[in-house]
């Protein structure tokens, strides 16, 4: 039986996941501030993932038991907002749980890692395209944890550990309804975006993106885990017109963007 750790494990992608490796002969380290139900094959360790005494607390009690063959990384965090009004405090959470969560997991458990095992990073499909307005404190934050996520990689082939980065598109688990509660916020709270919000919100929901069950994602990352070789970035359910605007020259976007949604 192969040990890994998953953090966010209590989510909806994250309790997905956790269930099918633990169900496909994996011993599971759960790792999540919310509680996880009793599951076979499970050891669950309630933790907040941005808090260093706390995952040391957790990597205190794995290091007598085994050697770690993967860390998958699902917790995670969205939010939308504008970075003139967005409060230091709300960024700087933004960060801690998106970027710096997933950087405190590697350098406390990295120590238990086996040769050849695994750090498999999960971004997501707005990661290297221009952002759009609103969402580019969660956009910052991804294409921060991929360029974390190269440097790392770099890094650690040297000692024959692998780091592989996924990045999907819209998973069912709820987020386009977050995206709305996010936009109704923004209208509600805002006094530079009160129309330019409005308007955004119809844009969402005229164009919600095609959901793909929690399972398609963890079956992809069952199959990275069991590859020797597994490529170094996989792509699921991305939002091909969201590729399309972020391909155009950056000045059209500008015009595109501010005609649909200018007051």
């Amino acid at each position: 039986m192969k040990n890994i750790i998953i953090t966010g494990a209590s989510g909806g992608i994250g309790k997905e996941v956790t269930k099918l490796f633990a169900s496909n002969n994996y011993f599971v380290y759960a790792l999540d501030i919310k509680e996880l139900e009793d599951i076979e094959n499970v050891k669950f360790f309630k933790c907040d993932l941005t808090n260093p005494k706390e995952i040391n607390k957790v990597y205190e009690e794995i290091k007598g038991e085994c050697m770690i063959d993967a860390i998958i990384h699902l917790s995670g965090t969205y939010y939308m907002d504008s970075f003139i009004e967005i409060s230091e405090d709300k960024l700087k959470k933004v960060f801690d749980i998106n970027f710096f969560s997933v950087y405190l997991v590697n350098k406390h458990f990295f120590p238990l890692i086996k040769k050849n095992g695994k750090i498999i990073i999960i971004s997501s499909e707005v990661a290297p395209l221009d952002p759009l307005p609103f969402n580019g404190i969660y956009s910052l934050t991804k294409n921060t944890l991929e360029n974390y996520a190269i440097s790392l990689r770099q890094e650690l082939n040297l000692l024959d550990i692998k780091v592989v980065v996924v990045r999907p598109g819209a998973i069912d688990t709820g987020l386009i309804d977050d995206s709305i509660r996010n936009v109704e916020r923004i209208e509600k709270e805002t006094i530079l975006y009160k129309e330019n919000a409005s308007k955004f919100m119809k844009i969402v929901k005229n164009n919600e993106s095609k959901t793909i069950k929690p399972i398609k994602l963890a079956k992809l990352l069952l199959k990275i885990e069991n590859k020797d070789k597994p490529k170094l970035l996989y792509k699921i359910n991305l939002n091909f017109k969201l590729l399309l605007l972020s391909m155009l020259p950056k000045r059209v976007q500008l015009a595109i963007i501010k005609k649909l949604i200018k007051k």
